[in-house]
């Protein structure tokens, strides 16, 4: 069997600014929006979004899904503009046999979103794949079946070792989402073949995505959330933002 390398390491100290000179290089960026803080922009920028977008925004049974899910379009394209010198207006989508969208006239523009109580995140780069996750560590999901069924054997021993298995479960499936939406697979009923744990992690070719290799870094925010990132490991300049 043919492997790919996958890194992962924590953050421990990262400080989000306000200013950004909005030149990706060869950075990685990453954004933060907190969501009680700019709903306003849903009834100001809602026609922003694609036709597809709002009726799907009508199918969310939960009112504040559809807020996440409207925030987290009209945000991306708000940003992308900024980097692109356009307008948020003259964008244009579409999309990977995975679903993942990818801007028609900028294709070396690459961009990932993740959404999850009450904070977006939007991951920007040029030329190389990004992916993001973010999830509210919920203390009222029962995850036996979901640490036995998606972890790998050593990520178990780890979880079920650890201080605070919660935690350690979330920081390993936020990696594995992470890494996943960063090669635009998304998730597979594979997950037990994807290691995520610390250091050097051997995995399947195909959920490397033929690159030399990923790094996969995460970090929780406010002791409630766990948020992990994977790009290429030719990256080497990460930022953090929030708006």
């Amino acid at each position: 069997m043919v492997l790919g390398r996958v890194i992962c390491d924590k953050i421990k100290v990262l400080e989000w600014s306000r200013v950004c000179d909005y030149n990706l290089s060869n950075h990685f960026d990453l954004w933060r929006i907190y969501i009680p803080d700019h709903r306003d922009s849903i009834n100001m920028d809602y026609d922003l979004l694609l036709n597809e977008e709002k009726e799907k925004s009508e199918s969310f049974l939960k009112e504040e899904d559809r807020i996440r899910y409207i925030l987290s379009r009209i945000y991306v394209r708000k940003l992308l503009a900024r980097y692109l010198n356009t307008e948020a207006s003259e964008l244009e989508f579409k999309y990977s046999e995975k679903n993942k969208p990818i801007l028609e006239n900028y294709p070396m523009v690459n961009f990932n979103i993740s959404h999850s109580g009450d904070y977006i995140i939007l991951g920007f780069a040029n030329k190389w794949s990004v992916g993001v996750d973010i999830e509210l560590m919920n203390t009222h999901v029962d995850l036996y079946s979901m640490i036995i069924n998606c972890m790998s054997s050593t990520e178990v021993s780890m979880i079920l070792n650890s201080e605070m298995p919660r935690k350690m479960f979330y920081k390993y499936w936020t990696r594995k989402e992470a890494l996943l939406k960063g090669v635009g697979i998304g998730l597979t009923d594979r997950l037990k073949d994807i290691s995520c744990s610390d250091g050097l992690n051997l995995v399947p070719i195909e959920f490397s995505g033929f690159a030399s290799s990923w790094k996969v870094w995460s970090f929780e925010m406010e002791n409630s959330y766990s948020v992990s990132i994977a790009h290429d490991s030719a990256i080497r300049v990460m930022r953090f933002y929030e708006m």
